[in-house]
């Protein structure tokens, strides 16, 4: 009996890390940015301007708004371009062909429809 209970844990605790490991596991996708607008404006305390970038993927359309704080130049992320777009559970970041990457909260998402 005692057996049984070592054996039966061992394959609770495996499968709780499996499916916690699962959805620690962010999805890289191949993407367009569709559009890049500003959000909110600059204070003295916050210098920093924050940008919603809009992304299109293959399925859905993701609004990611760049991090307070952070630094974003608007002109190495240029609309209609490729770019590589990670998600993981509501954090993005999105990096673009010369290696420039911009981490951001998504904020939005919707499906794409299928022309019809």
């Amino acid at each position: 009996m005692r057996l049984l209970s070592r054996t039966a844990l061992a394959v609770l605790l495996a499968g709780a890390l499996t499916s916690t490991s699962a959805l620690a596991a962010a999805l890289i996708q191949t993407a367009t940015i569709k559009d890049l607008q500003t959000v909110g404006s600059t204070t003295k305390k916050q210098k920093h301007q924050q940008y919603d970038l809009i992304i299109d993927t293959s399925s859905n359309e993701y609004v990611c708004r760049s991090k307070l704080g952070s630094t974003l130049k608007p002109t190495q992320f240029v609309v209609g371009s490729t770019v590589q777009f990670k998600q993981n559970g509501q954090n993005g970041e999105v990096k673009n062909s010369a290696g420039n990457n911009v981490k951001c909260g998504i904020v939005r998402v919707a499906a794409l429809s299928s022309p019809q």
